[in-house]
């Protein structure tokens, strides 16, 4: 990877890189075969992979920068991607792990079993404090054992039938480092120079091994929010959008140069409470809590329709069917009930987010209008990504956000000591029950399991998820070849994609 330079943005000091791009003006600012992507900022972000917060400008470089051992494909099957095989021994608490030959770094030395130890020793570390260690929490880092240079073997702390599945977490990708010390990667793209927060430029690794990008040069924008990406998509000062408030594809979609793409998707935002704090801790308030929501509302105006009503367990990323519960719908009276038994009439909060991710912002001033209704004052506030996420398990009431397959979401944000528990839920049942999971390959038993899951977070669980989003991927007409994806990666998988400029 090229040592990180700085850019022009870093010169110029407060100015935002959109501020910077105006004042260039699109024509000056844009290479002939560049592509410009929008996203939300964070000011945090860095070029190593295993940080404290994930941010979605993060996730758009690490992207193009590293490969991870195996992948989701668009339609979320497990493919092998560093990793050419992993096959395990009888009891599923072995596994080798053979590497995919003559894979180049971006310094051009072979990716190597070296680079994959050092890497997951590395997450695994607690005073790296990396946010995705526990979704391999299975992995006993100090019997990792290089068996050749492509070679090696993992022994597991316990049986793990889901291995393969659990490396293709996006978060948990392979890096190496350079004789300087510098991190390297073998992805699509290499680093030019980055400004946490405002811009990455990359070029396109020539050496690649996997399906290259078909232009030279890629430019990440951060902007402060939804709307300035809107904004920015509009007058011409990027390419594609990493995402969009909802409520502008409509007149986006009047536009003849900007085209979309909708996906079914995974990810979805929710509104979670910490069941370990009052008021949440009484099941009460936190079933008034439920009660309170208009799902249709928040499908038709946080997501202009483009979602289905959701019933507050973290499904649509299972191909098993969901438990037999109720639909929940609003019933204002029951949660003033509620309320008034747990002693908690008129009770005041504070929702937190960073609006991210579209349908975010909205859900949560939805939400907080429909809980008046119920004498629930709610006070939302938005803060910047680099705050909210410094936080993110602290704060009492949050929109979180979920965007895996069951079988990971389970282990990392619904049992104790998941990276991405906000709501700090443990239950001894669940907690039995997803070790079942983990080491069951029988698909109808596992949905016997997830079914049994799913029914403890609808009794239970500290999470309000109120429709599942499709993901819209908005983009200039000069963009070919983007495609729909499960996982919400079709504004960042380049592979194959033109442009004509």
């Amino acid at each position: 990877m090229a040592a990180v330079k700085l850019s022009h943005f870093v010169r110029v000091g407060l100015l935002s890189a959109a501020a910077v791009l105006g004042s260039l003006g699109y024509a000056q600012a844009q290479a002939a075969n560049e592509v410009v992507l929008g996203v939300i900022g964070n000011s945090k972000d860095m070029v190593q992979p295993y940080t404290p917060t994930d941010s979605a400008s993060a996730t758009s470089l690490y992207h193009q920068l590293y490969d991870g051992l195996t992948a989701r494909d668009p339609k979320g099957a497990v493919v092998m991607q560093l990793a050419e095989s992993m096959t395990p021994n009888a009891a599923m608490d072995v596994w080798t792990v053979k590497l995919r030959p003559n894979v180049k770094r971006h310094d051009g030395k072979l990716f190597s079993a070296d680079d994959v130890i050092a890497s997951v020793k590395y997450m695994m570390d607690e005073k790296n404090n990396f946010i995705s260690s526990s979704r391999i929490n299975f992995v006993d880092p100090d019997k990792l054992r290089k068996i050749d240079d492509l070679t090696i073997e993992f022994t597991l702390k316990r049986p793990f039938g889901l291995f393969p599945g659990a490396f293709a977490d996006p978060l948990l990708k392979m890096r190496g480092l350079s004789a300087d010390g510098s991190v390297t990667g073998t992805g699509p793209f290499t680093l030019d120079s980055f400004t946490p927060g405002q811009e990455a430029r990359l070029t396109k690794f020539a050496d690649y091994w996997g399906e290259k990008p078909g232009f030279d040069k890629l430019r990440i924008i951060g902007f402060r929010d939804q709307q300035a990406v809107t904004n920015a998509l509009r007058g011409g000062q990027i390419d594609i959008a990493y995402s969009v408030p909802y409520t502008d594809v409509p007149s986006l979609t009047k536009d003849p140069k900007l085209k979309t793409i909708v996906s079914d998707g995974i990810i979805y935002p929710m509104l979670a409470f910490r069941v370990d704090l009052e008021p949440f801790n009484d099941k009460r308030v936190r079933e008034a809590l439920k009660l309170v929501v208009d799902r249709q509302q928040i499908v038709d105006n946080a997501f202009g329709g483009n979602a289905k009503i959701a019933n507050d367990i973290l499904g649509n990323n299972t191909a098993c069917p969901p438990p037999p519960v109720p639909q929940r719908t609003q019933d204002i009276a029951k949660a003033k009930q509620l309320l008034k038994e747990a002693g908690k009439s008129n009770l005041k909060l504070e929702l937190v987010t960073d609006g991210a991710y579209a349908g975010m912002m909205e859900t949560a001033q939805l939400y907080a209008q429909q809980a008046a209704q119920a004498g629930i004052a709610i006070k939302v506030r938005r803060l910047d990504p680099a705050t909210f996420l410094n936080r993110w398990r602290d704060w009492p009431f949050l929109v979180s956000l979920s965007g895996d397959t069951y079988e990971v979401t389970a282990s990392s944000t619904l049992t104790a000591g998941g990276s991405e528990n906000a709501t700090h839920f443990d239950d001894a049942a669940y907690n039995e029950l997803t070790k079942r999971l983990e080491v069951t390959s029988d698909q109808a038993e596992q949905c016997k399991l997830i079914a049994q899951m799913q029914q403890i977070e609808y009794d239970h669980g500290g999470d309000i998820v109120a429709a599942y989003p499709k993901t819209i991927t908005v983009y200039r007409d000069t963009v070919n070849g983007l495609k729909p994806d499960l996982f919400g990666r079709t504004a960042n998988r380049f592979g194959g994609v033109t442009v004509n400029k």
